[in-house]
């Protein structure tokens, strides 16, 4: 088994996660860890742990490849620093494993794919639903055409946020450019939920390669006091003809809570998953003849089988890539496309809003996006 070096970009926040896999099962894999880029290491949980393996710390990609090389660099940092620091590791000879989104703007993605096609490594993008083995199982019968042409596709997910929650880190969260003046553009569609708007262009899509938005009606606004907006609800039609409509708030508040659950209508079938009002991970399929197939349960959680895919596809191994820069670039055009339709957020009415244990959130908003998505409604 080939050995493979792995440079780990980002090691706080989502990044612990790789950091958890490399320690726990990076020998069983074959894999080595080449360094760690973090300028912030240091605060890492799990920063002993790594100093006790000798690895080396960076603050930079630049500081990293002047004198050292990996084969595999997975990058977990904020969103205005994926293109520059995947075209700079792919360009010095690593594969490159991103977190999603792919980044802030069309151009750097449009990038990504430029530097990916001229050095000739592979540049996965970190969405994870694309690797989970009960959906891949869903996109190979749909593929296959088992279920017929996708109709009508509607999401949902609610995830309250705490005001620390746009405070941690660097303070990025919730921006639309950094200090320096790049491009974060980050909301709840951008970043916490881009899975659930992802997976519906993925799934409706051809192969791997996703289908994008062709037009949307689309309402954001915002209850903490953010650059970009904490709720949406969006009614869109995609390029084949097919409906898809997202809901998501990270202000609903400290019982706000639903965990995803969509309803995406086929020819011949519809699939569901997740439960209004409770919490299941349970992916079915029920087709018009009453048949029901059971997919199996289904997460998006965990760094482990996005790892094993791109270090698979290092060592030669004949596995698809089931989510390329063709898939996440379809994400990305869609928030543009919000952006250019509502270039700022509304912000909900004086007095709708109130805070509690630091957090800001809508009383009732809750049971109006549920009543949105039931109905297919705006807000």
């Amino acid at each position: 088994m080939k050995q493979v070096s792995v440079l780990l970009v980002g090691v706080g926040g989502y990044g612990a996660g790789y950091v958890r896999e490399m320690l726990d099962h990076g020998a069983e894999r074959g894999v080595s860890l080449a360094g760690v880029v973090d300028p912030f290491a240091a605060a890492s949980r799990y920063y002993d742990e790594l100093a006790a393996c000798g690895v080396g710390f960076f603050d930079t990609v630049e500081a990293f490849y002047a004198g050292n090389g990996a084969d595999l660099a997975v990058i977990s940092t904020p969103i205005q620093f994926h293109a520059h620091q995947a075209i700079y590791c792919v360009e010095h000879g690593s594969h490159v494993l991103c977190e999603k989104p792919a980044a802030a703007t069309v151009e750097d993605v449009e990038r990504m794919i430029e530097a990916r096609d001229r050095t000739g490594k592979t540049l996965a993008i970190g969405f994870q639903w694309c690797y989970d083995p009960a959906m891949l199982r869903l996109k190979a019968d749909v593929d296959a055409g088992l279920l017929g042409r996708p109709v009508s596709m509607k999401s949902l997910v609610l995830w309250p946020r705490a005001v620390s929650y746009y405070k941690r880190g660097l303070g990025w969260a919730g921006k639309k450019y950094d200090a320096a003046g790049a491009a974060i553009f980050d909301n709840v569609a951008s970043n916490a939920t881009a899975h659930y708007i992802e997976n519906m262009l993925w799934l409706a899509g051809e192969g791997y390669g996703g289908v994008d938005v062709a037009d949307m009606r689309v309402q954001t606004l915002r209850a903490n006091d953010i650059e970009m907006f904490d709720t949406i609800v969006m009614d869109a039609a995609l390029e084949n003809g097919a409906g898809m409509f997202f809901v998501a708030s990270h202000a609903t508040g400290p019982d706000g809570w639903q965990n995803p659950v969509f309803e995406y209508e086929f020819e011949n079938a519809t699939v569901r998953y997740g439960m209004l009002g409770g919490d299941s991970d349970a992916l079915v399929a029920t087709f018009r003849d009453g048949a029901v197939k059971d997919y199996g349960a289904s997460s998006t959680g965990g760094c482990d089988r996005k790892l094993e895919t791109a270090i698979a596809l290092v060592r030669g191994e004949a596995v698809p890539l089931p989510c390329p820069l063709e898939a996440a670039i379809r994400h990305t055009r869609a928030m543009a496309m919000i952006r250019a339709k509502r270039p700022e957020a509304e912000v909900f009415p004086s007095g709708a809003a109130r805070t509690d244990d630091g957090m800001v959130w809508v009383p009732g908003l809750k049971d109006r996006l549920v009543r949105c998505y039931e109905n297919r409604e705006m807000l």
